[in-house]
């Protein structure tokens, strides 16, 4: 069987040589919509906070940020259930760094440029490893990038372990975990960014634990078609609970909808059409969409064109799947090349790069955990607009001249 391969938002990319035929379209189709989902809402709700034009957050409201985010940890945890049985965890590791880190970096960079402020780079996040409250996070996204590295560096150190065939037990055991934390710890479950001894009983971890399930639930023939009407049913409960709940609530409609997508794998009969062609693409462009998306968003609005409310919500959809283009050719050529490095590469050498990189990432969360990582570096610069960011949000992203603090608020349900 065709194996695919995992980018850092939990999606597969296929070689350009692999014949359409091949690809699951429905998977793609859904990283896709999951993407759009969060552009959709941190249009609306920037444009909220920055114009105070609220019409379209009432229709794009907070739920779309929690169904998006849960479908991209849904999607990462079933890809990394069937890949991680199958390769070395050394190459399993150095493959999910590849995929994160250079177009984050390149993105990220850019911005900088664009600003002419590269002494503003906030090392400490940069690592995107947790460590904590009070970092500048540039891109307004970053905070599930660091969820997705202790993911992976999690499993990986289960691989070494010797329990990459363990994992259903392990993922059953860590949901038990989860939602004992999300009850017991209500109130750090609105955190983004927690250091990583409170990560482990986030609630938003739900959609990564059921998603290592997701291979075993397919098997025993769980997700009929049917269950497509329950997924919505239970999506539309979100935003009704507290916000921890909500996204235990998300995560359950997001494990049917993946787990409904791949359980009906659509082939496509011949060449698929524009429509389709176009769903594909930006199913492998999604992780550079929602990388780029929020700063440009918040530079349209600040800018102000003469432009309706109407008119400068759609400019501000439109200018990040415009921009994304770019930038997902640019990711998925690195990744295939730096992956094909990775696989050349001696055992000795990807054992040793994979335990440097989680010598660092263990070293810098346990620094941030045990001295913290000091105060928030203050900016330099003259405030023209203060938007204020979603609730829960730890930074607003880039392109805003002065950001507000970094602050911790109420669990809302129109966070992403």
């Amino acid at each position: 069987m065709h194996q695919s391969k995992p980018d850092a938002a939990g999606q597969s990319v296929l070689p350009t040589s692999q014949d359409p035929r091949f690809r699951n379209r429905n998977l793609q189709w859904m990283r896709a919509i999951a993407a759009l989902f969060v552009l959709l809402y941190h249009a609306s709700v920037y444009l909220d906070q920055i114009t105070g034009e609220s019409a379209f957050l009432r229709v794009f409201d907070g739920r779309f940020g929690l169904i998006g985010v849960a479908i991209f940890f849904a999607i990462s945890g079933y890809l990394m259930a069937e890949i991680l049985p199958k390769v070395d965890p050394w190459r399993f590791l150095l493959h999910r760094v590849v995929r994160i880190y250079p177009i984050f970096l390149i993105v990220l960079l850019s911005l900088l440029l664009v600003r002419r402020r590269l002494d503003e780079v906030d090392l400490w996040a940069v690592t995107l490893v947790p460590v904590g409250e009070g970092r500048i996070y540039y891109l307004g996204v970053e905070w599930t990038l660091l969820f997705e590295t202790t993911f992976y560096v999690f499993l990986f150190i289960c691989s070494l372990l010797g329990l990459r065939h363990r994992l259903h037990w392990i993922a059953g055991l860590w949901l038990v975990v989860i939602t004992v934390g999300t009850f017991a710890y209500s109130s750090v479950q609105s955190v983004l960014t927690p250091r990583i001894e409170l990560l482990p009983i986030m609630s938003v971890n739900a959609a990564f634990a059921a998603g290592l399930l997701i291979p075993r639930l397919r098997a025993s023939g769980l997700f009929q078609p049917a269950l497509a009407t329950l997924a919505v049913g239970i999506l539309l409960l979100s935003g009704v609970f507290s916000f921890g709940v909500d996204r235990l609530v998300a995560s359950a409609a997001a494990i049917l909808l993946v787990g409904l997508v791949v359980s009906n794998r659509l082939h496509g009969a011949g060449r698929p059409g524009v429509v389709s062609r176009i769903a594909d693409r930006y199913g492998d462009w999604s992780y550079a969409l929602y990388l780029c998306h929020a700063p440009l968003v918040v530079a349209i609005y600040l800018k102000h064109p003469p432009l309706p409310g109407w008119g400068l919500w759609c400019l501000a959809v439109l200018v990040p799947l415009l921009v994304a283009i770019p930038y997902g050719i640019i990711d998925l050529a690195l990744y295939r090349f730096l992956k094909a490095w990775v696989d050349r590469s001696s055992k000795t050498t990807a054992a040793l790069l994979a335990s440097l990189y989680t010598a660092f990432f263990v070293a810098v969360a346990a620094t941030a955990s045990l001295f913290s990582t000091g105060p928030t570096p203050q900016l330099n610069r003259q405030p023209i607009a203060k938007p204020v960011p979603p609730p829960a949000e730890t930074a607003v992203p880039t392109l805003v001249p002065d950001p507000v603090a970094p602050q911790t608020l109420a669990p809302s349900p129109s966070v992403p």
